[in-house]
């Protein structure tokens, strides 16, 4: 990753009394909105429009009780195999595996029995909540109209996991209460018209959910939270310089300002604008790809995972989405067609005969903990900085909680969750 600019030390415009909320991706927006709801003056700031960075591509599954850290027991006897294969679900680009190490070894050290256990039960916690939390933020009609509950689908026709990773996961849906229904062939052909289906084995979580538009998800939040009061800057943030007098300068690019408190979520971009700080993230980009077929005459009622091949295909407004795979390679390498080829390929396998005329595709940029665990919470030694970053595939499940849980940092409200295991001290 490229060394963090430094900031300029021209003084800044007066204080603000406004809480600045830096990127307007799904957390962000559900940041602002939440922060504006409890009585705060917020401005949410974004070089690109709502929903047009790593929130517009997503796989759209509201997972409520997904809590399965993405290092488990066993995953590294995987890792060769998914390396060596040209449709595998993991690609590193070789010039940055010196860069990726360090992060690597932290991800293998949190597959621990006794850590995924931990993170499991923290991770249940905020995932739990999602719908009924977005049901507050966007309104009834809003709601309804974006996220549709009928379940989602775990598929495979191998063996999914090694038998720790199995009897990690059996303990931790018990655990948590998580109740998954076993699906046979026939509920797999009824619920996946169409899909090749030979030998393959599933769950259904009926409690799950997905989004139709995520981009729109992302905007009809943005425009509640406008039309609230909130105000909207348009603007990249390029450095925040801690001021001697204390607060914050945000140096963007139509000029400065000056702000008593900030909240980064800033995604993947979040290390960048704390490294002049001095604050260091144990934080990777997984780029995630998309394709998305407009004209796919797949007829999908629900959507799935499959467990073998690591991608999810939701049923969108505009098209039926693939979306998977994990690439390290950084933010600034440009994207990899190989990648969507893959998942081009994979949708014909799924789906013999699919029509994939007119695909989209699509890069993302998930910012990733080693722990599956997102960064939320005040930055002790810059008063008034909070972080709300590093949901790496949950994103848009966890955002709704982690704006309650930015609302306890800003305000001083009881938290509806206990806060400590988010924080950044837990890499310390």
């Amino acid at each position: 990753m490229p060394a963090s600019p430094s900031c300029p030390t021209v003084p800044p415009p007066p204080t603000s009394d406004t809480v600045f909320v830096i990127g307007a991706g799904i957390v962000g927006a559900c940041v602002a909105l939440a922060l504006n709801r409890a009585g705060c003056k917020v401005t949410l700031i974004d070089a690109l429009p709502p929903g047009c960075g790593t929130s517009y591509g997503n796989a759209g599954l509201i997972s409520v009780d997904s809590c399965l850290p993405i290092s488990l027991p066993g995953m590294i006897w995987k890792t060769p195999k998914w390396l060596l294969s040209r449709d595998g679900p993991l690609a590193i680009r070789p010039a940055y595996l010196p860069s990726l190490l360090p992060w690597l070894v932290k991800w293998l050290r949190a597959g621990r029995e006794d850590r995924v256990l931990a993170h499991s039960a923290a991770l249940h916690r905020l995932h739990r909540p999602a719908l009924t939390q977005y049901r507050s933020l966007l309104g009834a009609e809003a709601f309804a109209d974006l996220i549709k509950a009928g379940g989602q689908l775990h598929l495979w026709a191998g063996s999914p996991h090694s038998n720790a990773a199995g009897r990690l996961i059996t303990e931790i849906r018990r655990r948590q209460k998580i109740l998954v229904k076993t699906l046979d062939a026939r509920d797999i052909a009824r619920l996946v018209p169409g899909l090749d289906a030979k030998g393959m084995h599933g769950i259904c979580f009926e409690e799950h959910a997905h989004c139709i538009n995520p981009q729109r998800l992302v905007q009809t939040l943005v425009h509640n939270f406008l039309s609230e009061g909130g105000t909207l800057r348009h603007e990249r943030i390029q450095c925040i310089q801690a001021m001697a007098r204390g607060g914050y300068a945000l140096w963007g690019s139509t000029g400065s300002v000056h702000a008593e408190q900030v909240v980064l979520a800033a995604g993947a971009h979040t290390p960048r604008l704390l490294g002049p700080l001095g604050v260091r993230m144990p934080m990777e980009v997984e780029r995630g790809y998309h394709v998305e077929l407009p004209f796919a005459q797949v007829q999908l009622k629900v959507p799935f995972v499959d467990k073998d091949r690591a991608v999810a295909v939701t049923p969108m407004e505009h098209g039926l989405r693939i979306a998977g795979t994990v690439e390290f390679a950084g933010l600034d390498r440009p994207p990899d067609p190989r990648r969507t080829e893959a998942l081009l390929r994979i949708a014909g396998e799924l789906f013999p005969g699919i029509n994939t005329d007119g695909a989209r595709t699509w890069l993302g940029f998930r910012p990733s903990t080693p722990d599956s665990m997102p960064i939320i919470g005040r930055i002790a030694k810059h008063p008034g900085l909070f972080v709300a970053c590093g949901h790496g595939h949950t994103g848009l499940t966890g955002a709704p909680m982690t704006a309650q849980l930015i609302v306890h940092w800003v305000t001083g409200r009881a938290a509806q969750i206990d806060p400590e295991p988010y924080g950044l001290s837990r890499f310390s």
